[in-house]
């Protein structure tokens, strides 16, 4: 009789217990407040002012600052016989590439025959045959004069025998005749030895002189193309080749393949000096100037940063290449402040840029605030109850929100 008292109380009760728990279930209060019952997935937080910084990330790629282009300067068409390997390390003066050189061999070795031939004719022109022959003219004026002064000389005797009938006009005749033929010789051989002195050996030493002068040049183009065919490294680098249209490929060069004049191939990003490049769209254009701090993170090292400053704002803005015409974009210019060896030039990276900073803000994680038809709210802990409450929020970095009415300083708050 006591055990089955004893079930009646116990059904009696668990019917009682199960009756408060649906009134429990089916009855809410205010849902500002509610009994606080923190369990594994919520922890609360003091609200305290501190350090706020706000960055703007964008995607960004390492260049060089300074990127030469290596071209053939070989006149002509070219063969390469010989090529650094792409990705190679180089310093100023390394051998980057070698063209065939066996034509132009040929060709600078006949040159300089060509030009000791031309010397040695200007030589013999200014040493031997215009000198004896300027030495042969003299002498010809030279004697055509004393012949003349001595026909002269009979003839005036022959003028006065005349006078005493000693001479006959005939044979006075005859003299007067023999002296202007050699006074024309005389005037003749006197316009010969000034014309070639004046003006046929000068002409002819010019155009032995400029025989050589030909002679040179041509040598000297010969030899400029001799050192034209093996391609050095104007700065230190990284090998880098440049596709381009080879017969029916676009490909990169390779051993064998014919190169022409000023035909670029190969860069040489500078490696002493890589900055990162970011296109900034015109909405936040406000948050990038000049002199802004950034932080950079190569995507293929996430282990590694780097810190940069903000060069250069572009003053015009530009279409993107896949993204809409009409969204424009400014190319900024990030300095690195420090050298990895690790950079290459097209790696991507991930950029944070420094944008506002303040020491003394009230802030709250950005975990604590939730969102209901676009107004921020957070659970504030009250006297062991949760106040859900509104807030007026500033701006937002990866981790805050700043706080500029809602919430004061000491308050406690959940965070999800």
């Amino acid at each position: 009789m006591r055990l089955n008292r004893s079930i009646v109380w116990l059904v009696a009760v668990i019917t009682i217990v199960g009756l408060f728990s649906l009134f429990i279930d089916k009855w809410q209060p205010d849902s500002r407040w509610a009994i606080h019952r923190p369990d594994d997935a919520k922890t609360t937080i003091e609200v305290k002012r501190g350090e706020f910084s706000v960055h703007s990330i964008f995607d960004g790629v390492v260049e060089s600052r300074r990127v030469v282009t290596i071209a053939s300067r070989y006149q002509g068409k070219a063969t390469l016989i010989e090529l650094v390997a792409e990705g190679t390390r180089v310093v100023r003066g390394d051998v980057l590439a070698r063209f065939d050189t066996s034509e132009i061999v040929s060709r600078v070795t006949r040159l300089e025959q060509e030009l000791a031939i031309a010397k040695a004719e200007l030589q013999g022109l200014e040493n031997a045959l215009i000198p004896l022959k300027l030495k042969e003219l003299e002498l010809t004026l030279e004697d055509t004069a004393r012949k003349l002064s001595a026909e002269q000389r009979y003839l005036d005797d022959s003028l006065k025998l005349q006078q005493d009938n000693m001479v006959s006009d005939q044979e006075v005749l005859l003299q007067k005749r023999k002296v202007r033929s050699l006074e024309s010789e005389v005037e003749q051989a006197q316009l010969t030895y000034t014309l070639t002195r004046d003006f046929l050996h000068p002409a002819e030493l010019a155009k032995a002189k400029t025989a050589v002068l030909t002679a040179e040049q041509s040598l000297e183009v010969a030899r400029a193309q001799l050192e034209n065919s093996e391609v050095t490294a104007p700065v230190n680098g990284v090998v880098v080749y440049k596709p381009l249209s080879i017969g029916s490929e676009f490909r990169r060069v390779r051993v064998g393949d014919t190169l022409f004049t000023n035909q670029p191939f190969m860069i040489l990003p500078d490696m002493s000096d890589l900055l990162v490049v970011i296109n900034v769209p015109e909405t936040e254009l406000d948050n990038v100037e000049a002199g802004a701090v950034a932080l950079l993170q190569p995507v293929a090292y996430p282990d590694i940063s780097f810190e940069g400053t903000v060069d250069q704002v572009a003053a015009v803005a530009h279409s993107v290449p896949g993204r809409p015409e009409w969204q424009k974009y400014f190319r900024v210019i990030i300095g690195l402040n420090e050298k990895n060896p690790k950079l290459r030039p097209g790696m991507t990276t991930v950029v944070q840029i420094l944008s506002h900073y303040a020491e003394n803000v009230l802030r709250i994680p950005r975990r604590a605030v939730s969102w209901e038809d676009n107004a921020p709210f957070v659970d504030v802990v009250k006297n062991e109850r949760i106040e859900r409450r509104e807030l007026v929020v500033g701006r937002s970095s990866l981790e805050f929100y700043e706080i500029r009415q809602g919430l004061e300083p000491g308050e406690w708050i959940l965070i999800h």
